[in-house]
């Protein structure tokens, strides 16, 4: 009777510890994982303020190249435009550049000196955001930016910049799309003058 009795208690014990494994193994799994989407929470918004500083740079670069322009002729334009792309280009998200300098190609294929504010495509539609820098006139009063209207004044000259990338998640492979858009002008009423960021209701197109 003692045997038996030891042979159900020494049963019981090792149920308890196969429970327990298990336990262990299913809660470990579930840290991982609630560490992995922290962990990737905190990349995303990093990587989004990083794009965020990106396109305003760009943006503030663009506006103040064509706003120090002593003509607003093409090749002022194009060099504000120039300025603006490579901020973007040059700049890196989360250690890595090739996401960026891949937008080379369509950046500088919206140049065209022979259109309006050498603006060659014009994403008139909001949110909607394309690898895109237009150069334009900036009513204050209303924040509409005319990509179809040459500024008379330099101190309406406004660079957008927008762009948006497909990152992959170093903590769970997944894909993510980063957005960031952007608008500067030039602004002559200050000491030194200085382009500035500017908020933006809509965009008007040819």
């Amino acid at each position: 009777m003692r045997n038996s009795r030891q042979r159900v208690w020494a049963g019981g014990t090792a149920d308890r510890s196969g429970l327990a494994v298990i336990w262990l193994v299913g809660s470990a799994a579930l840290i991982i994982a609630a560490l992995s989407l922290v962990l990737e929470t905190g990349w995303l918004q990093l990587c989004r303020s990083e794009v965020k500083v990106i396109a305003e740079s760009a943006a503030l670069a663009g506006a103040r190249s064509w706003g120090l322009a002593a003509t607003n002729d093409a090749a002022a334009r194009t060099a504000a435009k120039t300025a603006a792309a490579q901020i973007v280009t040059g700049s890196t998200v989360e250690g890595s550049n090739a996401e960026l300098l891949a937008l080379a190609g369509a950046l500088a294929a919206n140049n065209n000196a022979l259109a309006t504010n050498n603006n060659a495509v014009c994403p008139a539609a909001l949110p909607a955001v394309n690898t895109v820098v237009l150069l334009g006139d900036f009513e204050a009063a209303t924040c509409v930016l005319a990509a179809g209207t040459a500024p008379v004044p330099a101190s309406r000259r406004a660079c957008l910049v927008q762009f948006s990338l497909s990152l992959t998640s170093p903590f769970t492979s997944a894909s993510r799309t980063v957005r960031a858009r952007a608008v500067a002008v030039w602004d002559p009423a200050v000491t030194p003058n200085r382009s500035r960021l500017v908020s933006l209701s809509a965009v008007t197109c040819p």
